[in-house]
């Protein structure tokens, strides 16, 4: 029929949105019939009688299911909308639980794996040349790593640098270490409307938020973008080339602590800060 066939697809996705096989069987069956007992309930659902109160407790600290005392006890489902919201602020907070749990064995790892990295390995330790991460939020975060890294100067290339609201408060606090930070963006004139209006608002907000404590320039080509820090000093840099017929959650960036490409990517930046690129 054609209710059982909604039923199941209604349980199916309670299943996908993370409840298990009695919950979802539980909450399918209480929103196709109302208010109602537990012992109509398990008939209906096929839950079985000795796990149903259990179940519909479960469901009630979730907050998916009202309960209204009397003899018997009756339950009521919340309305969808409160439902699914429920899930998702339910699911997120078990997320959340999960990624601290992680970084507390991630700080771990990173300490107890220092007493063995590379111990049994003769010679000095390799720098791989490159590491590759996707562009958007998995570069981003590395960016700010990079930045929050950065002890005398942070060199950036950039189009628009409309990712800047992201990443300000790392600036700022590179700003307040006494770290110099020099930014090459396109010229406007160059850039496509849209474009040109987020470059202006981004410059805006630069001067708001960190003043004359970082020096700007443009150029009419950025042959890559990305950012350097301390070339004379080790230093590290991440960048990404224009790939304009990929889509951008597609795109790579490359991640480099290697002295040699830090140094040659610095040097290709000053060449371009000291002769194609000027003030406006």
């Amino acid at each position: 029929m054609a209710f059982e066939r909604n039923i199941n697809q209604t349980k199916s996705l309670l299943i996908n949105m993370g409840l298990n096989e009695y919950q979802a069987s539980t909450l399918a069956y209480l929103i196709f019939l109302g208010e109602t007992k537990a012992t109509t309930l398990s008939k209906t659902s096929k839950v079985p009688s000795a796990r149903i109160y259990d179940v519909l407790e479960q469901l009630a600290k979730m907050g998916l299911v009202t309960i209204r005392p009397g003899r018997p006890i009756r339950y009521n489902p919340r309305p969808l909308e409160d439902i699914a919201g429920s899930l998702i602020s339910f699911r997120m907070n078990e997320l959340k639980q999960m990624l601290r749990v992680l970084e507390d064995y991630a700080k771990d790892f990173v300490e107890t794996g220092k007493k063995v990295y590379l111990k049994g390995k003769k010679g000095a330790p390799m720098v791989h040349l490159l590491r590759i991460v996707s562009v958007g939020e998995i570069s981003l975060e590395e960016t700010k790593k990079i930045y929050d890294a950065a002890e005398k100067e942070i060199l950036i290339l950039s189009k628009a640098m409309e990712y800047f609201p992201e990443v300000a408060d790392k600036l700022k606090e590179a700003v307040k270490r006494s770290v110099s930070v020099k930014i090459i963006l396109m010229n406007p004139n160059m850039l496509e409307p849209d474009y040109r209006e987020k470059q202006t608002k981004i410059l805006k907000r630069i001067k708001e938020e960190l003043d004359d404590n970082i020096e700007i320039r443009f150029t009419d080509e950025i042959p890559i973008r990305g950012c350097i820090i301390d070339p004379e000093s080790g230093g590290k840099a991440l960048f990404l080339v224009e790939d304009p017929g990929v889509a951008f959650f597609l795109r790579e960036a490359a991640i480099t602590s290697h002295q040699s490409v830090v140094k040659g990517l610095a040097l290709m930046y000053s060449l371009l800060w000291e002769h194609r690129a000027k003030k406006l």
